[in-house]
């Protein structure tokens, strides 16, 4: 019966370990995208104008879209044309939101109990004067399942064409970032960034970039990034 009530309590333990480690993954400071990018970008185009190719109203959640990428088009070296200014390149987006599933491992709420065996010493005489002895009690080990936990995809698609290369593309990137708690408004001021990390970058290069969470300045001009390389 010793045993039994130690091994309750070491599995007690246990679980609030697990628990306690769950929390701190969930509470994670770090938030990782991944980045295809695409480009011939022209030589010597510093201060030249672009436009946004969608130029019509649009709803509050597409403006703030547009907004994120805004921010972020001063790596290119462009200024975005005003009125009736001519714009040399246009700027074009794609969003898309895509249901995954994860296998987690996770307790199902029953146990396996096995005897066990101790073996010891007494001091000064031991159990009934006897210096050495043995006890048996019973453990119990939770049992473990696989089941699967849907997670979203997020991902953003930004490319820019040159009018003067008669409208083709001079750079594509692509952002994409896995989450289960956040929805694409929170995810977007990242994507935006991530695909102007390094512009224009290496033609056909995948690269990781990676930010602090809930940092002042993300949705901003000049977030804090981090690039792992690939």
């Amino acid at each position: 019966m010793r045993h039994l009530q130690v091994s309750r309590i070491g599995n007690l333990v246990l679980a609030g370990l697990f628990l306690s480690g769950l929390a701190a993954c969930s509470s994670t400071s770090e938030f990782t995208t991944q980045v295809t990018s695409f480009q011939q970008w022209p030589a010597v185009v510093t201060g030249q104008h672009y436009r946004f190719i969608d130029s019509q109203p649009q709803n509050l959640e597409q403006a703030a879209y547009t907004g994120y990428i805004r921010n972020n088009m001063f790596r290119t070296g462009l200024t975005e044309a005003m009125g009736r200014q001519p714009a040399r390149f246009e700027v074009g987006y794609t969003t898309s939101t895509e249901v995954r599933q994860q296998m987690v491992q996770r307790e199902t709420g029953d146990y396996d109990v096995y005897p066990t065996l101790g073996l010891g010493m007494g001091f000064p005489y031991g159990y009934y004067r006897n210096p050495f002895y043995s006890s048996i009690g019973f453990a119990m080990t939770p049992r473990y399942q696989l089941v699967p936990v849907p997670y979203h995809r997020y991902s953003l698609t930004v490319y820019i064409r040159d009018r003067q290369r008669a409208g083709n593309e001079v750079f594509r990137a692509s952002a994409v970032a896995d989450s289960r708690e956040r929805g694409l408004p929170e995810v977007m001021p990242y994507l935006a960034a991530s695909v102007f990390d390094q512009f224009p970058g290496q033609n056909g290069q995948v690269r990781t970039v990676e930010f602090e969470r809930n940092k002042t300045g993300v949705a901003g001009t000049a977030p804090a990034i981090t690039v792992k390389k690939p």
